[in-house]
């Protein structure tokens, strides 16, 4: 009987806490300055980041998380940089220039590993490239270990954790014709992750893709 009143009131004390965390969350609002969130910019860029995980029953063999820096992306990022350190229209323009300038030539992912599952080093357990259009295409050169830029560490969220490391793997923007590989005929394009024993990919459908991002922009031009 004793048992049975302990747990009564422990759970009655329980639903009065419960009850109370609202009124406790707005008293720190109002009591701590919270700052203005800035979580529009991550709108769009989150829309071309894509996450998998591959298994042996319980093993965890790999999680990968992928942001393609397409133009939307890297025009978030020119923003939101822009904004961040005050910097004028004119220096936001001839910054995001420079980001374009560079899809023009290449087409850039940054990737995310856990720690022990390292893409930057022969023999590596696990290597990608990239497929469109039932074509294959190796990066330039292997995944290379970088440190984030803040802007692109918000962009992740909290996918990016101490226990994974970001890559920067890129890729020619042309095939061996001079011809680009992603065109207006292209509907989708996969990063392929592979090893001897497992094969997993990350879709970005650009259909979908146009589609949310002319909407997001009809929103923004209102």
């Amino acid at each position: 009987m004793r048992c049975k009143r302990k747990i009564y009131l422990l759970l009655s004390g329980c639903i009065l806490l419960l009850s109370g965390c609202g009124r406790i969350v707005d008293w720190a609002k109002e009591s701590f300055n919270q700052g203005n969130d800035l979580d529009n910019y991550a709108k769009i860029p989150r829309q071309f980041l894509r996450s998998v995980k591959v298994y042996d029953q319980f093993e965890t063999l790999g999680v990968f998380d992928a942001l393609w820096l397409s133009d939307h992306v890297r025009t978030e990022y020119a923003q939101l940089h822009a904004y961040k350190h005050g910097k004028s229209s004119e220096h936001k323009k001839a910054f995001l220039r420079r980001q374009l300038e560079e899809n023009k030539h290449y087409i850039v992912f940054y990737v995310l590993s856990l720690f022990g599952k390292s893409l930057d080093i022969e023999d590596a357990n696990w290597t990608l490239f990239l497929e469109i259009d039932g074509k294959r295409y190796a990066p330039i050169v292997k995944p290379e270990a970088i440190e984030l830029a803040p802007e692109y560490t918000f962009f992740f969220g909290k996918r990016l954790s101490k226990f994974k490391i970001p890559y920067l793997v890129r890729f020619n923007a042309y095939d061996i014709e001079n011809k680009p590989l992603i065109d207006e005929n292209v509907k989708e394009i996969q990063l392929v992750f592979r090893s001897v024993e497992k094969e997993v990919e990350l879709t970005w459908d650009l259909t979908s893709l146009i589609v949310n991002n002319m909407h997001d922009e009809k929103i923004g031009a209102t």
